[in-house]
């Protein structure tokens, strides 16, 4: 496709028309951190040329030939062949928004079957056809929790959610007339639960987004929070990695209301950046305010089972003042890799592997404490990932583990400035004993 640029003459017209001054102004609600310079020269490269660029740049990628232990919220998992092989079919590559639905059977299915897998991971009742990511889903979250508490305008967020999703969610919410609190954790990274019901108190409060394992890996004790907030009459919104509902509570034994997170530990591998895949599920109460689309089973007039769009309430759809949201994609093509990595574990096989996490970050996270000048910053129950402290400066431990090729976690003062010298270490079924031995081996030696 051609593009043609317009001319000065025509963008003045245009702007005059419209009533500004600059095109610059029509970007003014985009926070200047976001925006990209203008190019001072032009930068335009030839098709051999640009080839030659991405070519260089991806052997700087060096993910590969190095022992990766990060997480926050991306994870190293295998991907069973079988994702590739089933995803890699071009009428599944081809997927997007089903607008004439009825006519794309196939792609309503799988949609379908997405959503029955969540919603039997998580025990919820209904899940819409995905989001762009966690980060998405909690936001898109808190709005259907606005719409459900109109009489309310305070939402309480934990700060040991992810804090990449916490920045959606402001970029989110902060048009709205809505009070946002952030409640702190304590010293071993667990809500602070007596700050949190000092709030509920106030009878103002439409929820509390939680996120249980926590950034810190920390596993929560959910079910007192949760009947407080239901004595209140806040709802509560859940975000969790669903690999960890193999093991620990599922978010209907908690009393959720919405469950959120990113189905990305399964079946999709790391990338720059994406793609990822928001689920939201949510309590069969709630299902009217729920954003995106949902996709039923049902026959047709021979009696043979089929599939349709059962709720979409995008304002492409319906009356711009009725619709839940604009979220349009509905990531159908790692939908689709979530589900395949679902099915191929099968419930016996999620909870292995959930278990193989648990006991893989134990393993290290205990021999790591019985190094001197090491503590662990939560000795409570984790999972995928923990939290330790060194008493020496963190670029020095870092330094050490790189020159061996391995890349031992993410520094927490990045995101938490008070937590200076603390490393978040990830651990899952891709490392073997002789990964973590030599983990352990390097840590003494760079003490």
């Amino acid at each position: 496709m051609d593009f043609v640029s317009n001319s000065d003459f025509q963008i003045k017209e245009m702007l005059k028309v419209i009533g500004i001054e600059s095109i610059e102004e029509l970007f003014s609600d985009i926070p200047e951190s976001l925006k990209m310079a203008k190019p001072k020269i032009d930068d335009g490269l030839s098709e051999f040329e640009g080839l030659e660029l991405m070519k260089n740049l991806a052997k700087k990628n060096s993910f590969s030939e190095r022992d990766s232990y990060l997480g926050g919220g991306a994870y190293e998992h295998y991907v069973p062949a079988i994702v590739p092989s089933i995803c890699s079919k071009s009428e599944f590559l081809t997927s997007y928004t089903p607008y004439q639905a009825e006519a794309s059977q196939g792609m309503l299915q799988i949609i379908f079957e997405y959503q029955s897998a969540l919603c039997a991971l998580t025990g919820m009742d209904v899940c819409n056809a995905s989001l762009y990511d966690g980060a998405s889903a909690c936001a898109e979250a808190c709005l259907m929790a606005m719409r459900l508490k109109k009489d309310k305008n305070t939402l309480l967020i934990s700060e040991s959610l992810n804090p990449l999703y916490r920045q959606v969610v402001n970029q989110y919410l902060k048009s709205h007339r809505v009070n946002i609190i952030d409640i702190p954790f304590d010293s071993a990274g667990k809500i602070a639960t007596e700050t949190l019901n000092s709030y509920l108190l106030s009878g103002n409060v439409i929820g509390f987004l939680a996120q249980s394992p926590n950034f810190f890996g920390t596993v929560e004790n959910l079910k007192p929070i949760s009947e407080k907030l239901k004595e209140n009459g806040a709802l509560f919104l859940l975000a969790s990695n669903p690999l960890s509902y193999g093991i620990f509570a599922s978010a209907k034994e908690l009393d959720v209301d919405i469950a959120i997170g990113d189905s990305q530990p399964f079946g999709l591998p790391l990338a720059f950046g994406g793609p990822y895949v928001g689920y939201l599920t949510c309590k069969n109460e709630f299902v009217r305010q729920m954003p995106g689309r949902i996709v039923g089973e049902t026959v047709d007039s021979r009696g043979k089972r089929g599939f349709v769009l059962t709720l979409q309430a995008r304002e492409q759809h319906i009356r711009r003042e009725k619709a839940t949201s604009n979220i349009c994609t509905n990531q159908a093509l790692a939908a689709l890799a979530t589900l395949v990595a679902i099915m191929w574990y099968g419930k016996k096989g999620v909870e292995e592997l959930a278990l193989t996490n648990y006991q893989k970050a134990c393993f290290l996270k205990e021999n790591i404490s019985k190094i001197p000048r090491v503590t662990l910053f939560n000795s409570e129950t984790t999972f995928n990932e923990f939290v330790v402290k060194f008493d020496t400066p963190l670029e020095e431990i870092l330094s050490s583990f790189r020159k061996n090729g391995i890349e031992p976690g993410i520094s927490l003062s990045k995101y938490y400035p008070h937590l200076e010298n603390c490393l978040l270490v990830t651990v899952t079924e891709t490392k073997t004993k002789q990964q973590l031995d030599k983990y352990l081996e390097i840590l003494q030696g760079a003490l």
